[in-house]
């Protein structure tokens, strides 16, 4: 029986009923008392594990979390590196259309920080275009001084859903940024990590919806970096900004960038998928807007000049089908590497370890980024 079978939940399901009914009818009726205390405990522990176990495979079940019981038990997966569509060259130095942020100017005097002294940054911002309100946290790079006139790049970091911002600063992200600014091989950096569910609690897959509707897309790659070159020393030129995101981020990730490569010179994209996965609870788009969100046709019809590192699983149910499908597709000016994993489910624990390597890649890919 594999992990990923629903017949494992029925399966726990019923030896756990089967056992609590043992226990409240108190069966079997042997031995002494103590024999008998003795066997009663066992079984309650025994329920214990066997509920624990089905609560898990439950969650499993709903979250691909674990493809197999190799995955579970921490068995390596091959990797296999892929490259799709045009050069890093070619979606580097193409011509792209949209105003960028040519038209946002940074203040001689810069807002004060919210807590001088701190490399981590708390915000509270709230948006004109977008008329959304989230909380932004921005790591500062050693040294970052408001005074002086050095400018640094921008990585924009998404966060999975359910969750928030500091799920995100949880993971290995600022110390594996940390690591290869100090030995020389990425640019000293600004991370700005904002809310990407706009209102918390909605699962908005970062689209603009209608009138009255959240507009996550405009929060993400109009308001956002505009807010950051009004309150930090950050380069303009989208050579200079990437985004990088998990799962329902690095969807985010991917569709951002995809959507406003005059903002946004690189993505990397973290067991994502390339269509959106609405909730049942909320889907704003309509069979025409829907179109403006299909990455995969995006990029075999209208592919943006945009440097892209992906990492998914054959096994990750809600990675790779559109990942594989992206990759297929995608043509230049898009650039497309990445990895390819053979096992592994949808989790922290499979895209950490590579970390480092997308982020040695987003270094060697954008100027902004060069060491």
């Amino acid at each position: 029986m594999e992990l990923t079978d629903t017949s494992l939940v029925v399966l726990l399901a019923v030896l756990a009923l089967a056992l609590f009914g043992l226990v409240v009818a108190g069966v079997p009726h042997i031995g002494r008392p103590p024999v008998r205390l003795a066997v009663r405990a066992a079984q309650v522990l025994l329920l214990n594990v066997l509920v624990v176990a089905l609560c898990g495979a439950a969650l499993n079940d709903q979250y691909f979390f674990y493809s197999s019981w190799g995955d579970l038990f921490g068995s390596r997966s091959p990797a296999l590196d892929v490259h799709h569509g045009g050069t890093p060259r070619e979606a580097v130095v193409a011509s792209v259309k949209g105003p960028g942020l040519r038209g946002v100017t940074t203040p001689v005097t810069l807002p004060p920080l919210p807590q001088p002294g701190s490399r981590l940054q708390t915000y509270t911002v709230v948006a004109g275009r977008s008329h959304a309100e989230g909380q932004v946290y921005v790591h500062l790079p050693v040294g970052y001084d408001p005074r002086s006139s050095r400018t640094y790049p921008v990585i924009v970091g998404l966060h999975g859903f359910p969750s928030g911002p500091k799920s995100f600063l949880r993971l290995g992200f600022l110390s594996d940024i940390d690591t290869l600014t100090l030995e020389h091989r990425m640019a000293p950096s600004i991370v700005v990590v904002p809310r990407i569910d706009t209102p918390a609690g909605l699962d908005t897959e970062c689209v603009d919806g209608a009138p009255g509707q959240p507009q996550t897309d405009t929060w993400l790659a109009r308001d956002i970096p505009a807010w950051t070159v009004r309150h930090f020393r950050v380069e303009r030129a989208r050579s200079g900004w990437a985004t990088i995101g998990y799962s329902y981020g690095a969807w985010c990730a991917a569709s951002v960038s995809m959507r406003h490569p005059d903002v946004f010179g690189a993505a990397i994209v973290l067991l994502g998928y390339f269509r959106p996965d609405f909730s049942r609870a909320y889907d704003p788009l309509t069979s025409r807007t829907q179109r403006a969100y299909d990455l995969v046709a995006m990029a075999r019809t209208d592919p943006p000049p945009l440097a892209m590192w992906v990492l998914t699983s054959r096994e990750d149910q809600l990675s790779y089908p559109s990942t594989s499908s992206f990759l297929s597709a995608a043509r230049a000016p898009l650039d497309v590497a990445g990895t390819v994993l053979a096992h592994g489910g949808h989790r922290d624990g499979v895209f950490s370890p590579f970390i480092p390597a997308a982020l040695t890649w987003l270094a060697q890919t954008l100027p902004g980024f060069r060491a």
